[in-house]
C-alpha cells in the first residue's frame, strides 16, 4: 500500500491540471463532481503538487494522508491513548491490594502520635498489603493505651481507618457513687438559693451559664469528713431570651443572567484523568456540580464530574428601615417569647435598636425568674 496524498479541489479544466501534474507525480483515485475534484498522488512528491495549486491559484478545500503512513500515524495515535490508559488501570487495580495511609478519627485526648507508634511497632506505616494486616491484632494493641476504652480498624480502599473511643472521666464535681452535681439548664443572673442538701459552687447575684455545676454531691461533716450525698436545692434566676435581627438599608440580590459555561471532568481513585475545566470568565456567577459513576465497579470507580457556572448579575434595591422597623421589633418578640411556658410570669421585657453605616440591629429581650435546675 502506497503512501498518497488526497487532494480535493474545485472543479476545472482537469486535463489540463493533469497533465502539468503528471510531469511531477502518478495520479490516481480520480473522482469528479460539478462543483468539486478530487485525486490522489505520491506522499512524497505532494509537496511539489501543491506548490503548483497555489501557483495556479487553485482553491484547496481539503487535504489528507493515505495508504502506509495513514495507517501507521492513526494506529500510533490510538496506541499513545490507550496504552496509557491500560497502565492507568492496572497500577490502579494493583494498588487495590495495597494501604498506603491511615485516617485517625474519635480520639481527643489521645495523642495521634501514641497510635502511630503502635502502627510503626507493627510494621504498617507507609505501603503495606493489605494481606499482612492483621485487624484484630491491631486492635488490641490500640486499646492497650492508656484513655482508650475501644478501638476498631477498618480497611477502606487504600487507607486504614482507625476509629478510637476514649474512656469517660468523672468531672470535677462527680462522684464515683453515682451522685452528680446540680447543672444549670439556662443561662441567667442567680436571685435565690434554696439549698436542701449538697455544697453550694454559686451565689446570689452571680451569672451562670447553661451545664455550669451549682450544687456539688457532697457535704463536709464537723469532723471535717467529706460525705458523698445527692445534691438537692431550689435555685432561681433572672433568664433572659433574646431575639436579635439586622436590617440593611439596601438590599442586594444576585440574579441569572442567561449565559453558562459547561466543563467536564473524568476521575477515577480523586485522581483526575481527563479534564476540559478552566478559570470561569464569568466576574460574578453561581456553581452547580453533579457526579456520575461511568462504570458501577468497586474497583474502577471512574467517576464523571458535570460543573455549571451560571454567569450572574447584581441588583441593588433600596430599603427603608423606619418603615419596616415595628414588624421587626413584633418578629424578634415573637420568637423570643417562643421558649417560655405558659404559667411563667414575664418579669420585664424591652427593645433595643442599633443603627451603623447602613445597618440597623433590632434586639428584644424578655427577662423570667424561674428555677434553673
Amino acid at each position: 500500500m502506497k503512501n498518497l496524498v488526497e487532494y480535493k479541489i474545485k472543479n476545472l479544466n482537469r486535463e489540463k491540471l493533469f497533465a502539468q501534474i503528471l510531469e511531477i507525480s502518478i495520479i490516481k483515485n480520480i473522482n469528479t463532481t460539478d462543483t468539486e475534484l478530487s485525486f490522489c498522488v505520491e506522499a512524497k512528491k505532494a509537496k511539489k503538487v501543491e506548490n503548483l495549486l497555489n501557483k495556479k491559484q487553485i482553491s484547496i478545500i481539503s487535504k489528507r494522508q493515505k495508504g502506509v503512513f495513514r495507517f501507521l500515524k492513526s494506529g500510533i495515535l490510538r496506541l499513545g491513548v490507550i496504552l496509557p490508559i491500560f497502565i492507568f488501570f492496572a497500577l490502579a487495580l494493583v494498588c487495590n491490594f495495597f494501604v498506603f495511609q491511615f485516617d485517625i478519627v474519635g480520639n481527643s485526648l489521645v495523642q495521634d502520635d501514641e497510635i502511630v507508634q503502635v502502627l510503626k511497632q507493627n510494621n504498617y506505616l507507609g505501603i503495606t498489603p493489605k494481606s499482612k494486616i492483621k485487624v484484630f491484632e491491631l486492635e488490641t494493641e490500640l486499646q492497650k493505651i492508656d484513655k482508650v476504652s475501644f478501638a476498631s480498624v477498618i480497611l477502606r480502599g487504600n487507607t486504614i481507618v482507625i476509629n478510637i473511643k476514649e474512656k469517660v472521666y468523672n468531672s470535677e464535681y462527680e462522684d464515683k457513687d453515682g451522685f452528680k452535681p446540680l447543672l444549670s439548664e439556662f443561662n441567667g443572673v442567680i436571685t435565690d438559693m434554696a439549698i436542701i442538701q449538697g455544697t453550694p459552687l454559686v451565689k446570689a447575684g452571680q451569672t451562670v451559664k447553661v451545664g455550669q455545676a451549682l450544687v456539688a454531691p457532697y457535704v463536709i461533716d464537723t469532723n471535717g469528713q467529706k460525705l458523698n450525698i445527692k445534691p438537692m436545692a431550689d435555685i432561681k434566676a433572672d433568664v433572659f431570651f433574646t431575639c436579635s435581627k439586622t436590617f440593611s438599608d439596601t438590599k442586594i440580590d444576585y440574579v441569572d443572567t442567561g449565559n453558562i459555561q459547561k466543563f467536564k471532568t473524568i476521575s477515577l481513585f480523586n485522581m483526575n484523568i481527563f479534564s476540559n475545566e478552566q478559570q470561569s470568565s464569568f466576574e460574578t456567577y453561581r456553581t452547580e456540580t453533579k457526579k456520575e459513576f461511568l462504570v458501577n465497579n468497586s474497583l474502577l470507580p471512574i467517576v464523571i464530574t458535570y460543573t455549571t457556572h451560571y454567569q450572574q448579575e447584581q441588583v441593588i434595591t433600596k430599603n427603608y428601615f423606619e418603615a419596616n422597623k415595628q414588624s421587626l421589633i413584633d418578629e424578634c418578640g415573637k420568637i423570643a417569647r417562643q421558649n417560655i411556658k405558659d404559667y411563667e410570669i414575664i418579669k420585664e421585657e424591652y427593645y433595643n435598636v442599633e443603627s451603623n453605616v447602613g445597618l440597623n440591629i433590632v434586639t428584644y429581650t424578655v427577662v423570667v425568674n424561674k428555677s434553673i435546675c
